[in-house]
């Protein structure tokens, strides 16, 4: 049976969208949609039955009687997320306003048999539904992470990997696999999209996430949405820092050791000021710097956020040089603010798992957007 969720009118989906970032009253809602409060009331009688939103007693603080406001509801679906390493994948579970409820790693059964592949993710799901009771649920989607640039044909580059390298219809080969609509996108659009669903942003609409892990890359949301580009390459700027020079990457700074060092032991060398962590500073805070700048130049954020996998603290000091910096302190007209968050492998595929929620909010937005005062 068709899931009766993704058939939402685009006046429905814009209702949810709202609703999951000012959790408002159905007056506020009303003013927030541009809609009558008729309709309002109507669609989100319809919101309520297929048990996606939910009515929430709020307190006033002065006399009176309190309001109700619209929330969503985390048991009206969940959604499912994959991200693929060099020698596992990891997969996460999240409810529909894109909290985890279940994160698991898996080693590769065959990294060489696409079909032994795709059969192994399938009863991965299975398995982690089955294992948190959610056998019978209601499932949105899959969003699928993977690395690299999306080629003319809709293929992947993604040489670490070769066995999702240039693979065509990708999307159909795991939704045949699956039986779940899926969707893919390259790991720091599924990155951004998970930070701008944390909960940290609900109020921003225009926000940049700068990752800097493996490689560089940058996640656009403007206006609410991710800008993909006319390719969908759009944040690719790894390109502006060559590989046969220093890069401002986790994997450029893990370069200088013999073994992979922990995140201890960076932060114990950071505080000590050692020559290798310094020479990477060196190097690494006049490239970020031009990174926020051009960001700022292009897309006027409301918020830029650098992440990775680099401890926060060498994040935080990143982010100090280029807030203390006369180029950036000189600009006479409101700036993005900066933020630092790290992240993990986990972070990946719980981003992946809200792109369903994503689309499912963002489809069809023609209608007229106002702002709650």
């Amino acid at each position: 049976m068709a899931n009766p969720i993704l058939s939402l009118r685009a006046s429905e989906r814009l209702l949810l969208r709202l609703i999951r970032q000012y959790t408002p009253s159905r007056a506020e809602l009303s003013q927030l949609s541009g809609l009558t409060p008729g309709t309002v009331s109507q669609y989100c009688r319809k919101l309520q039955f297929l048990g996606l939103i939910r009515e929430n007693e709020k307190q006033v603080k002065k006399r009176g009687q309190p309001s109700f406001h619209l929330s969503l509801n985390p048991t009206g679906c969940c959604s499912i997320g994959i991200t693929f390493l060099t020698d596992s994948f990891s997969l996460s579970l999240v409810d529909f306003t894109g909290k985890k409820i279940a994160n698991s790693t898996y080693l590769y059964h065959n990294s060489n048999d696409l079909a032994v592949l795709l059969d192994q993710v399938k009863q991965s799901i299975y398995s982690l539904l089955e294992r948190k009771f959610l056998s019978e649920a209601r499932i949105l989607g899959v969003g699928i992470s993977i690395s690299g640039v999306v080629l003319p044909d809709e293929s992947r580059s993604s040489p670490w990997f070769p066995l999702l390298q240039n693979q065509p219809n990708l999307t159909m080969l795991f939704e045949n696999a699956l039986g779940y609509p899926c969707h893919i996108e390259n790991n720091i659009n599924t990155i951004a999209i998970g930070e701008y669903y944390s909960g940290r942003w609900n109020k921003i609409n225009d926000i940049i996430v700068i990752s800097l892990d493996f490689g560089i890359g940058a996640g656009i949301i403007s206006q609410g949405r991710l800008i993909r580009g006319a390719r969908g390459n759009a944040g690719e700027i790894g390109a502006l820092f060559p590989y046969d020079k220093p890069r401002p990457t986790w994997k450029n700074l893990c370069q200088k050791f013999e073994k992979l060092p922990s995140n201890e032991l960076l932060k114990t060398m950071l505080c000590e000021k050692h020559p290798d962590i310094e020479a990477w500073l060196n190097h690494a805070k006049p490239q970020i710097l031009s990174l926020i700048l051009s960001a700022i130049a292009w897309y006027d954020p409301k918020q830029i956020v650098l992440t990775g996998l680099l401890p926060t603290n060498f994040i935080d000091e990143l982010i100090d040089y280029a807030q203390k910096s006369e180029i950036l302190t000189n600009i006479s007209h409101p700036i993005a603010t900066l933020s630092s968050n790290q992240i993990s492998v986990e972070d990946i595929s719980i981003g992946a798992a809200i792109l369903p929620i994503y689309i499912l909010l963002q489809e069809n937005r023609d209608l007229s957007k106002k702002s709650l005062k």
